[in-house]
């Protein structure tokens, strides 16, 4: 598992701990021990040469997790020279020339680590959403433990065993943790955008914030984001893609990676995910026929979701399912066919929307009307209640007390804005606006992106500050009444956007009104006209297979939660019987799909397992005063 781990303070970091940095044989890994610092770093080979790298005659030690991308804003932003293995040799001629301060500019996802040796500290360095992530405890006054994967810090002796049951209701209900928070009693993530300083003599730390998004629209027309986020995306991917590298790009049948298929000038190997040739796989493929880019489609086995449950709770921090991991299954064949993974993640969370609470229509027996209307967010309790809108209850949790209530006790309004869960935010916009992402593990997916590292260097170019500061430009009113995306691919690839969008039926080409039409036409027809019916009740014509189906059409539910029995009975604030009871619930037609996957990704992790009393010889849940 490419990642970081280790002991601050003169411990020893357990070889157990540390092995659960590496994900394969392959990969480089490298560990630095002194009376001070054990630390080990597992990277793909393709991004580092010799680390760690050593600055001011070796006085300075730095490694680098990640990529990282240039340096600098606006018309003074430089990329990074040199091949995909240098980094950490960028970043430590940066160091050289400005000191830790170079980091307020640098670009890219990442997580760096600075040993000054002379002064005796250490510094994490975290990008500005927190990317590549670092969970950290101090389970004594003289002992600093962290490592990138949650999972594997109950490796440690010294780690508190225990679980706060408020962060965990949030986990199962929400499908993530907000914030810097975790479900882990005393272990939180490093803060996005910061410098975190230990100092190795007296144990003591500091932390410096040196970016904060905020979101400051100006007046432009449509067309000057659209040009704006067209061109940026071309010159980032002039700026990474190499001749003598072979790219992988996940496509959808949607418009979001079509955008990053057409800013990329060069052949892609195109890889979409599904059960079957559906509707979304079929305009894959001819996106990928047009681009004159191969086309894979990786079909899931029927056991897929059983097998998952198998091999991809370890990845998790908290932040999504199990079967999010979509593409881990195919790991050995995307390994033997491309160098570099590209995606267009999170395209749908700046451009679209996708942290705004919008209004909608029922017309009864004909369905549900979403209105691009967005619902006002005036104070802190409207925010929680929008993230709580579609939360329904866990009948197997005790819970202790209202989710609501455990949200609002984490965000406070304070004298120059709002603090959730630990992040600090300008301003209440600001929480709406970021609050999912910033950092990413608040995202509902984060495992997605977590897994797709794993396999090969990983790029989103939606992610890039350049895009950012797009986004946190563009007014209100072109996120839920323009498409800005569609425009783009317009603009660069004209015979891309003609072919419809898999889900709403309409070409990219189309203005919004028009697409607003027809998207709500067509899913009508879909719904009461018909069209082809997929091979499985549980399938549909999206890459992924109907949860709520499928959970009623295999067994795989049941059994884990069987299997399990010991283990849930073992653990104060679950209830056996009740677990079986919200299956058996869920099989005679009530929905209860968010509280059975969530169940079953936390009873496959390891760090379940490792809490549980019996185990560990002290109590599951730990309560917050």
């Amino acid at each position: 598992m490419v990642g970081l781990s280790g002991v601050l303070g003169g411990g020893e970091l357990p070889e157990e701990m540390a092995a659960r940095t590496r994900w394969r044989d392959d990969e480089t890994t490298v560990s630095h021990r002194d009376d001070h610092v054990d630390l080990t770093l597992s990277c793909h080979p393709l991004l580092v040469d010799d680390p760690p790298v050593a600055v001011d005659e070796g006085d300075v030690l730095l490694w680098s997790w990640g990529e990282v991308y240039g340096h600098g804003s606006g018309t003074e932003y430089e990329p990074r020279p040199g091949g995909p293995d240098d980094s950490a040799a960028y970043c430590a001629d940066l160091y050289r020339e400005h000191g830790l301060s170079f980091v307020e500019e640098l670009n890219g996802q990442f997580a760096l680590v600075l040993y000054d040796r002379a002064e005796r500290t250490l510094s994490f360095v975290t990008d500005r959403l927190a990317t590549r992530p670092v969970y950290w405890t101090e389970p004594s006054a003289d002992e600093f433990v962290f490592a990138s994967n949650l999972q594997s810090l109950p490796l440690h002796d010294a780690v508190p065993l225990e679980f706060d049951r408020s962060y965990l209701h949030e986990y199962l209900a929400l499908r993530r943790v907000f914030g810097r928070e975790t479900p882990l009693e005393g272990v939180r993530e490093l803060p996005p955008a910061s410098v975190v300083t230990v100092d190795l003599l007296e144990m003591s730390t500091e932390r410096t914030t040196y970016w904060r998004p905020t979101y400051e629209p100006v007046d432009r027309p449509l067309s000057y984001f659209v040009d704006r986020l067209a061109n940026t995306l071309e010159d980032l991917f002039a700026e990474w893609t190499r001749d003598d590298l072979d790219y992988g790009l996940l496509l959808s049948g949607g418009s979001d990676s079509r955008l990053v298929g057409a800013a990329i000038d060069r052949d892609v190997v195109s890889y979409h995910n599904a059960d079957w040739m559906s509707r979304e796989a079929r305009t894959a493929r001819r996106v990928a026929d047009v681009s004159g880019d191969e086309f894979r489609l990786l079909e899931r086995y029927d056991d897929h979701e059983a097998r998952s449950l198998e091999t991809t709770p370890h990845l998790s921090n908290f932040s999504g399912w199990f079967d999010q991991a979509y593409f881990t299954e195919f790991e050995s064949r995307i390994r033997e066919e491309v160098d570099v993974l590209v995606s267009g993640l999170f395209a749908d969370m700046l451009f679209a929307g996708g942290p705004l609470a919008t209004r909608s229509l029922s017309l009864g027996s004909v369905g549900t009307l979403s209105l691009p209307v967005r619902e006002p967010i005036r104070t802190v309790e409207d925010w929680v209640d929008a993230k709580l809108h579609e939360a329904k209850p866990l009948p197997y949790f005790d819970s202790d007390r209202p989710l609501r209530e455990v949200l609002l006790e984490n965000v406070e309004r304070t004298g120059d804005g709002i603090v959730s869960h630990g992040v600090h935010y300008g301003s209440l916009t600001d929480l709406v606006m970021y609050g999912d992402y910033y950092p990413l593990g608040a995202d509902t997916e984060a495992i997605f992106p977590r897994s797709l590292m794993q396999m090969r260097p990983y790029r989103t170019p939606f992610l890039d500050n350049r895009v950012l500061e797009i986004h946190r430009r563009m007014p209100m009113r072109y996120f839920l009444r323009r498409n800005v995306v569609n425009a783009a691919v317009s603009e660069l690839a004209p015979r891309l956007a003609a072919i419809p969008h898999a889900r709403t039926g309409v070409s990219l080409e189309h203005r919004f009104p028009v697409e607003f039409v027809g998207r709500n036409l067509h899913g009508f027809c879909r719904k009461h006209l018909g069209e082809e019916t997929p091979p499985e009740p549980h399938l549909d014509h999206t890459p992924w297979p109907d949860r709520k189906e499928l959970l009623r059409a295999e067994p795989f539910a049941l059994e884990t939660i069987r299997e399990n029995e010991e283990l849930i009975r073992s653990v104060p604030f679950l209830d056996y019987e009740a677990a079986e009871r919200t299956y058996r619930a869920h099989q005679e037609g009530e929905d209860h799909t968010v509280a059975l996957y969530s169940l079953l990704t936390f009873l496959e992790m390891p760090v379940t397992d490792a809490v549980r009393p019996d185990r560990s010889g002290v109590g599951a849940v730990a309560r917050r005063t």
